[in-house]
């Protein structure tokens, strides 16, 4: 953990939204940017969680998950893009998943802070899982595989287990800037970021709203011209006709 303020590095201590032009592709692009932490790197994007988000460019990915889901899909199309050679040798299956298993195991006792690490142990749960799917769909008996498919949730539910409730904010009860002055909180930030968008996006609608209201008077009032029109050119044409006879 951080102990100097000045040396973590967080987009939470500012209230301002980035738009240098308020179009609707840039307003729904800030607000992807602003939440995108909670909905794909599941930790604030700050310095100190920094052992906690893989940073490809400009998208960060939460590092438990990630290296979960993907060692999960690789795994399900590994296994069954090579059914016959696993129906052949079945004794690999359970030998992948109690590997996985030992995975899920060694973090919850080792509790690794490196990225790294945990990214090895969270991709060795995933490859278990996934070996375990494989067992149920591949296995040769049926009732086996029956008993095994009933207990998939709670396989599935070690994931969330391991991961804590409250893994996505823990370290910002003890982070110095949790206290300072304006104090540093991911949540609220982000909500007061998103309803400052919410605003500037219920005005462009407003404005929206306003400019066809004004189209359609401009409407109205060009039908009544017309309609002027037609009638004065219609009067003008019977005292046209009076006058000749």
């Amino acid at each position: 953990m951080m102990s100097n303020a000045e040396e973590i590095e967080t987009p939470y201590l500012t209230e301002e939204i980035n738009l240098k032009k308020v179009t609707p592709f840039r307003v729904i692009w800030e607000m992807f940017k602003i939440t995108a932490w909670q909905n794909f790197t599941h930790h604030p994007t700050c310095s100190v969680y920094k052992n906690h988000y893989f940073k490809i460019g400009p998208v960060k990915l939460c590092v438990g998950c990630t290296s979960f889901y993907s060692m999960l899909a690789a795994a399900l199309i590994a296994f069954f893009s090579a059914n016959t050679f696993f129906r052949t040798y079945p004794i690999i299956l359970p030998i992948v998943y109690l590997v996985g298993i030992a995975g899920m195991v060694s973090h919850i006792i080792i509790h690794p802070k490196n990225k790294w690490v945990k990214s090895l142990f969270r991709g060795l749960l995933g490859l278990g899982i996934g070996s375990y799917i494989a067992i149920i769909v591949l296995g040769p008996v049926w009732w086996t595989r029956l008993i095994l498919g009933l207990f998939l949730p709670i396989e599935l539910a070690l994931f969330f287990i391991i991961r804590g409730s409250r893994a996505n904010l823990e370290l910002c009860e003890t982070c110095v800037l949790h206290t300072a002055d304006p104090p540093c909180d991911p949540m609220k930030n982000t909500e007061i970021r998103t309803n400052k968008l919410n605003e500037l996006i219920d005005k462009q609608i407003e404005g929206i709203q306003q400019y066809w209201e004004h189209q359609k008077e401009l409407e109205e009032q060009e039908k009544l011209a017309k309609k002027e029109r037609e009638t004065e050119s219609e009067s003008s044409n019977e005292k046209t006709l009076d006058d000749k006879d």
